[in-house]
Order: structure tokens, then sequence, then C-alpha cells
């Protein structure tokens, strides 16, 4: 079964391994602008708190919300790469109560805390996991 209309011929097609790279690369994820957002000093209190909540659907569904990210990041890319690591969905909401929140299909909240200190998003103790 060919889903081409007839009298077309294909075009350089790729298979799925060819069409996603084999190692994801990260480079210039986190900051919009070259500043690093943590400074240099390591004995500091966290500016600012990350929110790892998992809200409940319907039955077995759930959505995983990230709310407090520093308002430099780009979070449509960091979403990006969320949905290809973890073969998910997501959105991001702009909320009035908490800013820009990232949404994820399903209870991924070890996933993206580990995620998001792996790839130096934010540190271990900016992050808050809820209901654990």
């Amino acid at each position: 079964l060919s889903l081409r209309p007839r009298g077309k011929k294909a075009k350089d097609t790729k298979t799925h391994q060819e069409s996603f790279p084999t190692k994801m690369s990260l480079d210039n994820i986190v900051f919009n602008n070259d500043t690093d957002a943590f400074g240099t000093d390591d004995n500091r209190a966290p500016s600012s708190v990350v929110h790892i909540r998992n809200q409940q659907r319907n039955g077995r569904k759930s959505l995983t919300t990230i709310s407090g990210l520093a308002d430099d990041l780009d979070l449509k890319k960091i979403l990006k790469y969320i949905r290809k690591m973890y073969q998910t969905n997501g959105t991001v909401k702009n909320d009035k109560e908490h800013g820009d929140v990232i949404q994820v299909q399903g209870d991924l909240r070890k996933e993206i805390a580990q995620f998001l200190t792996e790839y130096k998003v934010c540190d271990k103790d900016e992050i808050k996991l809820h209901g654990f």
C-alpha cells in the first residue's frame, strides 16, 4: 500500500534511524544569551525553585508540570528535547500565577528532574519534586 499520489516518484526517503541523530546535543539549549545565570559562587542559596508536579487526569492518564524555570531559558527548545528523549508529547502554557509552565504527558517527575540537572538547566537543590 502506497500513500503517495499516483504518478509521483518518491523523494529522497530516509529510514527512521537516519532521521533522528544518534546522540542528541544540547549545545545552546539553556540560555538565550551567552551569560551564565548560576554565577561563580557555589555557596549560595537557590535563587529560584523549580516545581515539578503530577496532575492526575482520567484513570491512569496524568500530566507532569514544570514551573519556576528562569525567564532567560528557551522553554520550547527544552521541551523539544524532553519530548524526543522520553517519547512523549507536551506543550508550553502561560499561567497567570506560575508564569510559563511546561506540561508533559505522563508521570515523568523523576526523569525530568534528572534531565534538568544533567544538562545544567538548574541545580539539584533548586528542584522541588511534589508527590514523593
